[in-house]
């Protein structure tokens, strides 16, 4: 991604671009899509590759009906393949990784902070079943997590279907130079390079509990044509349809931007003046924006003296609204070091384990580093297969009409 920023600045950058494009086309004339993986993509890939090596069945578009029981133990699952249902019985044990509830509304209204609303960019089958499921069978739930989720601010889009779309604004655009955040006042309120978890925490503070508080994101063309903002990618030329659509607004001065989001021209204006000052110099001394290598890692490294700050001051400017939005959910089973699932006295749930935002959060919720659920994911559902894979207890081979 730096080098892709910097295509008309560094040779390298622009010998490592076309390097990248080249590889990409390359790929697409022999599949639908590019095929070099990385990150989360190379993750899914490895384990995926791993389950067909080892002639795992796989069923996609399945539901999940119940657990089934057995004096007192889970016993297999009912699940809804098809048209028809179908018991999968579990000799050891069945392992509920199917990851939280962010998209589950009665949940999110019993849990979540008022301020938060109902938008998500976690899977959209992240509906709360492996709770539901887990509860039923006796199961306690941990509702002492410091935070019920792990955040990130959003906006949203209409994709050609219709559907709607969300953006994670995780490092593409906030720490870059050139930018800041506004409440519904027009008044900064936050360090827009922090961490998208500590972004939306200052979101919710600054909503107190009122619902659809509008916050918005405003920069001007250069920072537009530089870094892109939300999914609109850098050296966009044509951002009049992202404009035409209302994801972003265009105007052609701050006063006339201030109007079209609804703030008081003069507070825009002010805010956008007193942060200009200090950003000639590369200064924020009202947020310490670029104050940390976390933050300046995010900036623009080639951009001096500070890579998080720039003043705001080429028209057009223009703005994107952002809400408070959920990664996963933090709250879920409490489990043991084995990762089986507990029941308010603390005795397993015999048969049944959790990894996950199936499974509480093991850091109450707070969010020190990127992969706080990717990790604790592997590593307990490492250790509940296991677990199982050592245990001395198995149903009898009768009772399992699909082993799992």
């Amino acid at each position: 991604m730096p080098h892709l920023g910097r295509i008309g600045k560094l040779l390298r950058s622009a010998l490592r671009a076309a390097q990248l494009v080249s590889a990409d086309a390359w790929q697409r004339l022999r599949s639908p899509r590019g095929t070099t993986l990385h990150r989360g993509n190379a993750l899914a890939a490895q384990l995926y590759a791993t389950l067909l090596v080892r002639q795992v069945e796989i069923l996609f578009s399945a539901h999940v009906e119940g657990l089934s029981m057995r004096d007192e133990r889970v016993a297999g699952v009912v699940i809804r393949h098809g048209a028809r249902d179908r018991l999968i019985a579990a000799r050891r044990g069945v392992v509920l990784a199917t990851g939280g509830f962010s998209h589950d509304a009665s949940m999110r209204k019993r849990f979540f902070p008022a301020g938060a609303g109902f938008i998500s960019a976690a899977t959209a089958s992240a509906t709360g079943d492996g709770i539901r499921l887990a509860t039923a069978a006796g199961a306690a739930l941990n509702t002492d997590a410091t935070n019920v989720a792990y955040w990130v601010p959003a906006s949203l889009f209409r994709r050609t279907d219709g559907s709607r779309g969300v953006f994670p604004h995780m490092v593409t655009d906030r720490a870059k130079p050139g930018l800041i955040a506004v409440n519904a006042a027009g008044r900064r309120f936050v360090n827009e390079a922090l961490s998208h978890h500590e972004f939306v925490l200052a979101m919710l503070r600054e909503a107190k509990g009122e619902p659809d508080q509008p916050f918005h994101l405003i920069c001007d063309r250069l920072f537009l044509w530089a870094y892109g903002l939300g999914r609109i990618k850098p050296f966009t030329r044509n951002y009049r349809r992202y404009v035409a659509s209302g994801e972003l607004i265009e105007a052609a001065d701050v006063a006339q931007l201030a109007v079209e989001i609804g703030i008081k021209p003069s507070v825009l204006a002010a805010t956008i003046a007193s942060y200009n000052a200090a950003a000639k110099e590369g200064r924020d001394p009202e947020f310490g924006r670029g104050s940390t290598i976390y933050q300046r890692h995010l900036g623009d490294a080639a951009h001096k003296p500070n890579p998080c700050v720039a003043p705001i001051v080429r028209a057009p400017f223009f703005t994107l609204r952002v809400y408070p939005a959920d990664l996963g959910t933090a709250i879920g089973m409490t489990v043991d070091a084995q990762a089986r699932v507990l029941r308010k006295d603390g005795t397993p749930v015999a048969g049944l384990y959790a990894c996950g935002n199936d499974m509480g959060s093991i850091m109450n919720g707070n969010y020190p580093a990127p992969g706080i659920t990717l990790g604790p994911a592997l590593t307990f559902g490492y250790i509940a297969g296991r677990h199982l894979a050592e245990g001395s207890v198995a149903l009898p081979p009768r009772l399992a009409t699909t082993p799992v």
